[in-house]
């Protein structure tokens, strides 16, 4: 059938139906039941027609047929599901529901039609937990709430959403920062009711805050500058939990958020909560305070083993807080004592000086260019990694090294150097302090099962998840031990 002409029928077909003229929009729509490529969208068509008839059952079978020719579409399982919900049968309308959560856990539509399929299978608590659910993605729905604190009621449940089975919070984070906390929002809304606002402005957090029970602010950013003195915003809430990373240690932005209504406070290692106390002493008073280590998703960088010792990778941004000309001067120092390592760096030049600067260093030290291969933004991280046989990092400070993580689960040997902290989070055995130390990894560091074996143990995004998880619903310090306990010192 013509494409374009199958187009003019079902706009034909819409605009009658629209006008009230359901029996010259069924003429148009039936005889497109018996063409493959109209039959879908012919059959949602007329089960839409016979729903607004009142026929329901036939309205069902309609969706049922058009679903099978077409049984990736969105729009068709979603009308059968509500079908189904009005015909009493909750069973197969939770089936359906739960395939259509599996593409999208923020369609808070969804999650009120699969409450009301649990309580008429009478699973009260569900019905409980999917309105809790439905609520942290729109709270703006006061008859909803009321309902569901009448359901919890008569179920004997605690009358505030978020008491239930699963804990809730709100993840607030302003945009560009929300890296790290999307894998672990994934991780642990297993186990929890996540809400994320991700935006640029305060006015887009305020009405989730108000109405959220735990709120968690990402990044100790202007963000959680404004909001934290902002009156009232954070007042009543259950947990007000601040994550803070690096940037804002380094810098003045940790120093200025007001900590009278943070409950919570989250470093991302041990070594970053010493400098903050360092850097702002006494502005946590009474606040419980976690060390909870990042984590990376494991299933992501699957180990590749039977790696070399020769491609040399060198992942992030060519900025000053990666030290790219530390890097050259690294790999200048390898490939004059090994001419067979080649250099492979994943990550853009931050500014025209590094653009100018480093094809200079190579050719006034007497290295070709195919001996550096430079890659700029690269978006498929675990494919690039998957040939490569070292992974360097010259950053002389990091809060962690989320990157080099990824890279040694994959199967790379580590090339780390050994910034301030570094000592707790990974083996000294990892580390380098000098170029004979660095030369001395290349040619006789760890194994990759080895460092394979340590990631997998000490940064899992699951241990992660857990972590947090224990954070929202007790009322305990998470403390996690360092990863990698201080040694005497690199053996000589």
């Amino acid at each position: 059938m013509d494409t374009d002409l199958m187009d003019a029928q079902f706009k034909e077909a819409e605009r009658l139906f629209g006008q009230g003229k359901i029996e010259e929009a069924e003429a148009i729509l039936a005889p497109l039941l018996d063409s493959e490529e109209a039959q879908a969208k012919a059959a949602n068509y007329l089960g839409i027609i016979r729903q607004s008839q009142g026929r329901a059952d036939e309205a069902g079978a309609l969706f049922e047929r058009a679903l099978e020719a077409a049984p990736d579409d969105r729009e068709i399982r979603g009308n059968l599901a509500f079908n189904l919900i009005g015909r009493g049968q909750w069973a197969e309308a939770k089936e359906q529901l739960q395939k259509l959560l599996a593409a999208n856990q923020n369609d808070a539509k969804l999650w009120t039609l699969l409450a009301k399929a649990e309580q008429g299978l009478g699973n009260l608590a569900a019905a409980i937990e999917f309105l809790d659910k439905t609520l942290l993605i729109n709270p703006d729905q006061p008859e909803l709430r009321e309902a569901r604190d009448k359901l919890a009621g008569s179920a004997g449940s605690p009358a505030r959403s978020g008491n239930g089975a699963k804990p809730s919070v709100l993840m607030c984070c302003q945009k560009s920062l929300e890296t790290f906390a999307l894998g672990l929002c994934d991780a642990l809304e297993k186990q929890a009711f996540v809400k994320r606002v991700v935006a640029d402005n305060l006015g887009a957090f305020q009405w989730p805050i108000q109405s959220a029970e735990n709120v968690w602010l990402e990044w100790g950013s202007e963000l959680a500058i404004a909001a934290t003195k902002e009156p009232g915003l954070l007042a009543d809430k259950k947990k007000v939990i601040l994550r803070l990373h690096s940037f804002e240690i380094l810098g003045p932005q940790a120093g200025d958020v007001n900590y009278e209504f943070v409950t919570d406070v989250v470093f991302v290692s041990h070594y970053m909560r010493q400098l903050f106390n360092r850097r702002f002493p006494g502005r946590l008073r009474g606040q419980r305070v976690h060390v909870i280590h990042n984590g990376i998703d494991l299933a992501r960088f699957p180990f590749i083993p039977n790696k070399g010792r020769q491609k040399i990778a060198f992942v992030g941004k060519m900025d000053a807080k990666k030290d790219p000309m530390l890097m050259l001067h690294a790999f200048t120092f390898l490939k004059h004592r090994h001419p067979e390592l080649e250099l492979h760096a994943a990550g853009a030049p931050d500014n025209n000086r590094y653009y100018m600067a480093m094809p200079d260093f190579l050719a006034k030290n007497g290295l070709e260019q195919e001996t550096a291969h430079f890659y700029g933004h690269v978006k498929d991280i675990p494919g690039w990694l998957a040939d490569k046989d070292f992974i360097l990092c010259t950053s002389p400070f990091e809060a962690q090294g989320v990157g080099l993580l990824e890279a040694m689960h994959r199967g790379l040997r580590p090339l780390i150097y050994s910034f301030p902290g570094a000592e707790e989070l990974y083996p000294a055995s990892f580390l380098w302090r000098n170029f004979d130390e660095l030369e001395a990894l290349v040619t006789g560091g760890p194994e990759p099962e080895e460092a394979r074996r340590f990631v997998a143990e000490k940064y899992s995004m699951t241990r992660q998840a857990d972590s947090f998880l224990k954070l929202l619903t007790t009322d305990e310090e998470v403390v996690e031990e360092r990863p990698a306990l201080p040694e005497a010192g690199h053996a000589d």
